[in-house]
């Protein structure tokens, strides 16, 4: 994903943080590689999970955990377990 395509997502359109983002995009992919899931980029929902934990970490850059849980985290659990059921289902 190129990072203009995150900052259409993100609405940023200074160049100041290109390289937070960026950087919230390498920790997405960790994130998921982590989960289980290979970057995949021609996965729709893959791109959606990295946009919804780019966004999630830009939007909430907190020094306190949060636990109050969102509607988007609750879709972003649905989609990694999506993805991971796909991934599992590719293995066997």
């Amino acid at each position: 994903m190129e990072l203009d395509d995150l900052k259409i997502y993100l609405r940023v359109d200074s160049n100041e943080e290109d390289t937070l983002i960026a950087s919230l995009q390498e920790g997405a992919e960790s994130y998921l590689i982590n989960a289980g899931i290979a970057k995949n980029y021609a996965d729709g929902l893959y791109t959606l999970a990295i946009r919804l934990l780019v966004n999630n970490w830009y939007q909430n850059r907190e020094t306190f955990i949060n636990l109050k849980t969102t509607k988007a985290d609750y879709s972003l659990q649905r989609i990694i377990f999506s993805l991971q059921s796909n991934q599992a289902e590719v293995v066997i």
